[in-house]
């Protein structure tokens, strides 16, 4: 039995992630558990502001933008800036 919480369709561990480099090459997919081995190891010296993006979404994203708490990056689904907005941005005048 699969326990009622878990999102069949969001298996962390199975999500596919790009991400570019300091030259602005991207490289990816990868796994979550790759990106995730890769960051404990400090594989990303740019830190929270890695550049990711997931195969369904257009643009990059910095790390920090998604994962409010750096321990979660590639361990559990992307807190998605991009479903609410979110405050700040905007600025006109």
């Amino acid at each position: 039995m699969k326990p009622m919480g878990a999102a069949p369709e969001l298996d962390d561990s199975s999500q596919e992630w790009y991400y570019l480099d300091s030259t602005g090459q991207e490289f990816g997919p990868f796994s979550s558990d790759t990106m995730r081995e890769w960051w404990a190891q400090g594989f990303f010296p740019i830190g929270e502001d890695l550049l990711v993006r997931l195969p369904t979404w257009k643009q990059h994203v910095a790390l920090r933008d998604i994962y409010r708490d750096m321990s979660d990056a590639f361990r559990t689904p992307p807190g998605s800036t991009r479903t609410g907005g979110g405050g700040g941005g905007g600025g006109g005048g």
